[in-house]
């Protein structure tokens, strides 16, 4: 199970980690594309060059002062940005997030309504870049997991466009509440901000579980330099790693704690109904259930259930408010058990596919294609998808054993 591990334990920002992840041989076109996708002149003076640290070598992102003055962007102003630009779905619905997450804390700490939030440094375009870059580069990384140590306090002043203010500053501090990232505090001599903004709001979109993974195989590592001379080390480092154990040895339930939101509505159409289900499919549900339900003066109605992880229910709360006629949803932390499972991807006579494992207490792997996988291969050879399921499995039994099918 490929995966990656970002120790951000000297600090965090969002060109160190797009630095890292291009040295840990994330193409270079990735990010030039982005250029072009955000209709950006790529002779924009943004690059990425070798560098060192205090003795450590890196890859280390500069710009030169641009000529002409930006405006403070609201996030709607970013929203569009990302939205009418060419980049995929994947990194837009990712980026936006980012922006949110940003905006939610901005406005607790201002007091304002979140359209009323105007970003300021991190309204910039080099800082939009740092944010597209980084979801490109995990897109393109695809892994399975995704772990960060936790990251550093930092102390201090700093000077803002609000004027002074102590380290960490108010918006990292909000992010760290409102995701329950702990921040750490370390022996440092350096005064000033290590955790920045937009590196902790990272985190908060990506971060799978905090804390390096256990027994794992190293493949490649990626460092990424900040720009300040700090008068030590300044860095941050991304290992690509394979995890084996947590798959192959452990065969046992995992119990884990999601969230289950749940709306009963009896004044929206049909059609209505099911641009909602894809609307939360989309945003992160891991499922969407519905059914029909009697309400009150013998309405009849939909009961439309979700489940979602804990760090997705926030967007999903917004999707229900936004997008549906309810005034209210129930939310609920459920427990589930689940087996160890894993996707990997094989080689076919039909091209590339993508076989779900799953392994059972008693160490049975049962496996199962993806569907779209097979409804693309017949669509495209109009033969039978329970046909080419049955070639498949007679071909991939040449990494399994007959008897382990179960689908």
């Amino acid at each position: 199970m490929k995966s990656i591990f970002i120790d951000c334990s000297l600090g965090i920002s969002g060109d160190m980690l797009a630095s890292a992840l291009l040295d840990l041989d994330v193409p270079n076109y990735i990010f030039l594309d982005n250029l072009v996708s955000l209709n950006i002149d790529e002779n924009y003076n943004y690059k990425f060059n070798e560098g060192n640290s205090e003795g450590i070598k890196g890859i280390v992102r500069t710009k030169t002062k641009i000529q002409f003055k930006e405006s403070p962007r609201s996030l709607n102003d970013i929203k569009n940005l990302l939205i009418d630009s060419n980049l995929n779905e994947y990194v837009k619905k990712k980026s936006i997030r980012v922006f949110e997450i940003l905006a939610e804390a901005e406005a607790i700490v201002h007091g304002k309504e979140i359209s009323d939030v105007h970003f300021h440094e991190l309204g910039l375009i080099d800082s939009i870049l740092d944010i597209v870059n980084v979801c490109s580069a995990i897109d393109f990384l695809k892994p399975d997991k995704i772990y960060f140590s936790n990251p550093p306090a930092g102390k201090g002043i700093v000077s803002t466009f609000h004027g002074p203010l102590p380290v960490p500053v108010p918006t990292v501090l909000e992010i760290a509440r409102q995701n329950k990232i702990s921040l750490i505090t370390i022996e440092d001599k350096y005064f000033g901000e290590i955790t920045t903004p937009t590196g902790i709001a990272l985190i908060a979109t990506f971060v799978d579980k905090f804390g390096q993974p256990d027994n794992i195989n190293i493949e490649k590592i990626g460092i990424g330099l900040g720009s300040k001379n700090i008068s030590r080390p300044n860095f941050l480092r991304v290992l690509l790693i394979e995890i084996d154990d947590d798959y192959k040895d452990n065969h046992k339930p995992v119990c884990e704690t999601i969230i289950s939101q749940e709306a009963w509505i009896d004044d929206s159409t049909p059609e209505d109904v099911a641009i909602l289900i894809e609307r939360l499919r989309n945003a992160g549900a891991i499922d969407v259930v519905c059914y029909s339900v009697d309400m009150k003066k013998n309405r009849k109605g939909v009961c439309i259930k979700v489940i979602v992880d804990k760090k997705n229910q926030t967007v999903l709360r917004e999707v229900w408010f936004n997008y549906s006629t309810t005034i209210g949803i129930r939310e609920n932390n459920i427990s589930r058990w689940i087996l160890p499972r894993r996707t990997v991807s094989h080689k076919t006579k039909f091209g590339e596919v993508n076989v779900k494992e799953i392994i059972r207490p008693n160490g049975q792997i049962s496996i199962k294609i993806e569907h779209k996988d097979l409804t693309e291969i017949s669509l495209r050879t109009n033969i039978p998808i329970e046909e080419i399921r049955q070639k498949l499995f007679i071909q991939l039994s040449e990494f399994y054993e007959l008897n382990e099918y179960l689908y």
